[in-house]
């Protein structure tokens, strides 16, 4: 079984960082975690997932869109531990 450990820490913008700097690991995080659903069986929630993510990343790299991923991979990581709980899909 996949462990959702392998979605890493969320990146937290500070004083040293701008959302720009962010943003690109942020979306890799999105991605892997993406990854890990698809991993889990449950296709159709991160397709459609990914779509959100497309479309927010290709957008104004802002703190709107920060906070878009932040949701996103906030509800990816609920599913995930939910599906390696469960064992099968369940949306967040």
């Amino acid at each position: 079984m996949v462990c959702t450990a392998a979605v890493r820490e969320r990146p937290e913008v500070n004083s040293e960082q701008t959302i720009a700097e962010t943003l690109p690991r942020l979306y890799r995080d999105v991605l892997d975690g993406l990854a890990l659903l698809e991993e889990l069986g449950a296709r159709s929630e991160a397709a459609r997932w990914r779509t959100e993510a497309i479309a927010g990343y290709s957008r104004a790299w802002d703190a709107a869109c920060h906070k878009r991923l932040q949701e996103l991979l906030g509800r990816i990581d609920h599913a995930a531990r939910d599906l390696e709980r469960r064992g099968r899909p369940s949306l967040a």
